[in-house]
């Protein structure tokens, strides 16, 4: 894919700090799909136009328009989710080699999110790894996650299949875990996702009546895209990177936060204590029956990503170590 425009200069002006409002250089970080830039109290959020492998495998964003579609998709998301962490969109140009703030997008070479900065030590992924996570503290958090939920899916999800939307799930997956067969055999990755679409096919008549009927707008939740700060949960980074993942079933990020607390801290009271506190707030009942399912699905998609980040992470590892030997043994337990 040939993509012309560079973000050069707009790049090389934010990591020299020379932003209005700042004066200091950032921690830059940058990730798969954007640059991030991480001053005292300000965080400032760019996507990438020329990612090969993102703009072919997940969502094209060398053009323009669809770069500032999915900036300001992603942006409207997460600040239904947490809006004390998510800001504003702010345009930005070079002009006479300095970065300037535009009032009209149309004016803007490029849109940045801009966010209110958060301590990492707060990030649920991290809590869980050190053992701070209490009963009680799972309960709120689970009540805080549904709560959170619901004034975010302000639009109802219809017209959707889900025993054939969760089809392309397990393709999907398949195609993950294999990316891993380092630490996760072909033969092990097999296991999980014909047990996923055994389930799904022996209960079509429930995929495609009760659950296709609770389809809502979910996005990528888990542990690292959580923070527990001071008694609150906030979501952070949640927007998919494909269409098709924005639409899952309700309970997704119920199961996929719920599968780091049971399978990185080790302890399942706090997992029940967690979907209780959803319970309490959501209204929901959730059931049990689905639990194999939906916790085998969420701890294949992490387990997997953490190996991919222990490469060039090395904390990571011991975290895919402790996931790797949970899902083995609840996947061996489901099967008695």
């Amino acid at each position: 894919m040939f993509v012309s425009y560079s973000q050069k200069n707009i790049l090389t002006l934010l990591e020299s700090g020379k932003v209005p409002g700042e004066n200091k250089s950032p921690l830059h970080i940058e990730t798969v799909i954007s640059n991030v830039f991480v001053f005292d109290d300000t965080v400032y959020k760019l996507y990438k136009n020329d990612n090969d492998f993102f703009n072919k495998g997940f969502r094209d964003l060398s053009d323009r328009d669809a770069r500032f579609n999915f900036t300001k998709r992603d942006f409207e998301w997460n600040h239904s989710l947490s809006p004390s962490i998510y800001l504003e969109l702010k345009g930005v140009r070079v002009h006479d080699d300095q970065l300037q703030f535009t009032k009209l997008i149309d004016a803007a070479e490029e849109l940045l999110i801009v966010m209110n900065r958060v301590d990492a030590n707060d990030v649920l992924f991290e809590k869980l790894m050190r053992g701070e996570i209490t009963k009680d503290e799972a309960f709120t958090m689970g009540k805080q996650l549904a709560q959170t939920l619901k004034q975010a899916r302000t639009v109802k999800v219809e017209g959707h299949n889900y025993h054939q939307l969760f089809a392309d799930r397990i393709k999907d997956l398949r195609e993950w875990m294999q990316s891993v067969t380092e630490h996760i055999s072909k033969e092990e990755s097999s296991e999980y996702c014909d047990f996923l679409e055994a389930f799904r096919n022996k209960n079509r008549k429930l995929f495609e009546g009760r659950l296709s009927n609770e389809l809502a707008h979910s996005g990528d939740s888990h542990s690292q895209n959580a923070i527990f700060s001071n008694g609150t949960l906030y979501l952070i980074d949640t927007f998919p990177p494909k269409e098709e993942w924005l639409i899952e079933h309700q309970l997704m990020p119920l199961y996929r936060i719920g599968a780091d607390i049971w399978g990185l801290s080790g302890d399942k009271g706090l997992f029940d204590s967690f979907v209780a506190g959803y319970e309490n707030e959501g209204g929901l009942k959730v059931d049990h029956d689905l639990d194999s399912f939906f916790v085998i699905y969420a701890s294949a998609i992490m387990v997997s990503y953490l190996y991919m980040l222990q490469r060039t992470d090395t904390d990571k590892k011991e975290a895919a170590k402790r996931l790797h030997e949970f899902i083995r043994k609840y996947y061996e337990s489901s099967m008695h």
